[in-house]
């Protein structure tokens, strides 16, 4: 058997144990980077706010990380603000207890002496008659005028539309589960409600109705594939109301999707549920309490009670099973739309403890 002699051996072993020592301290013993420790920090945020994807509560620092990683993790979902320097922007979704949230947004807004928007960028939403990119250029110049004057509440069913950020926008809005939304436009526009003049129902009925029968149910409309129900237009109208008016809104739905996820994720203070109206509100008074505070207490009293009472669509006939399946299959995309924004409302509702 071989033998290292012992003048090789000694230079040899005390080799192995300097590898060995150096090995501990680089690989295992190491301190932690700067990078790592602000991963490990964040994930640790993440872990506790759920979806929200912030670092504590300072925008500065997750800016900082952001512009050194080149990596997105400020988000504006969920992200409490305080002071009356902002503009509301309620892109208001039809049908989705938009007039109940004006008359509430209205009211609290007196308190603050706020400018209000009173023109209406348009009175309808179907997209075979409306030049939505027309109105995102009036809608940003009337922002501008009124964040002039803070704070300032800009409300009105329109697309999506950027503003510049020195506006201080709040973005806000509120949804249904689709096919409801579908169903109560439907009904609305052939009888109205009790606050709508049967004047403006016959106008609605001319402007919007398209193909729709005056004697026809949502059923009866949907399964002779009538435009007035299931047209490509009022089938993603969700998607787009928060996508925008980039031509590929209205061409490639899944990037429409995407698109729109991304916006209530960066954007938006809050989008809140018509099913769970009282929980959206009180989320509004935690996370901005400057200029929503004491809107649940309005929304509570009676007088309120018994005006959003007067918003109700006078007849709607409950759809069948059959309808229902065809019209699921067919929004397919705008429930995972839904269903998103559902999930990220009820973790914020975990964290306030609503």
């Amino acid at each position: 058997m071989y033998t290292v002699p012992r003048r090789v051996a000694l230079p040899l072993i005390s080799v192995l144990i300097a590898a060995t020592i150096f090995f501990t301290i680089t690989y295992i013993l190491k301190p932690e980077s700067t990078l790592e420790i602000e991963v490990k920090s964040t994930n640790e945020e993440i872990s506790k706010k759920g979806s929200r994807l912030i670092i504590g509560n300072s925008t500065e620092s997750s800016q900082k990380l952001t512009e050194q990683h080149g990596t997105t993790l400020y988000k504006k979902y969920g992200v409490p603000i305080t002071g009356l320097n902002h503009t509301i922007i309620y892109n208001k979704m039809p049908k989705c207890g938009s007039r109940t949230m004006d008359m509430l947004l209205i009211s609290n807004a007196k308190r603050f002496h706020v400018k209000l928007d009173h023109n209406q960028v348009h009175r309808g939403y179907d997209l075979d008659v409306i030049d939505p990119k027309g109105k995102e250029e009036f809608a940003i110049k009337r922002v501008q005028q009124l964040a002039a004057h803070p704070p300032a509440l800009f409300s009105d069913h329109i697309f999506y539309f950027p503003v510049e950020k020195s506006n201080n926008p709040v973005y806000i809005n509120m949804i249904r589960d689709p096919i409801e939304a579908l169903v109560s436009n439907y009904y609305y526009i052939q009888h109205g409600d009790r606050a709508v003049a049967q004047r403006t129902v016959i106008r609605n009925q001319k402007k919007y109705g398209g193909d729709m029968k005056m004697n026809e149910t949502f059923d009866q409309c949907v399964l002779k594939e009538r435009k007035a129900c299931i047209s490509e237009g009022r089938l993603s109208l969700m998607l787009k109301f928060f996508c925008g008016t980039h031509p590929k809104c209205s061409t490639d739905l899944k990037w429409s999707l995407n698109e729109a996820k991304r916006r209530v994720e960066e954007e938006y203070l809050i989008v809140g549920l018509l099913e769970d109206y009282e929980s959206t509100l009180k989320l509004m008074e935690k996370l901005a309490p400057s200029l929503f505070k004491g809107i649940v207490t309005d929304y509570k009293a009676d007088i309120r009670k018994k005006e959003s009472e007067k918003y109700q669509t006078n007849f709607k006939k409950p759809i069948s099973a059959e309808v229902r399946a065809i019209l699921r299959e067919k929004l397919d995309l705008t429930y995972q739309f839904y269903d998103f924004v559902k999930t990220k409302l009820e973790l914020l509702k975990k964290e306030y403890g609503i």
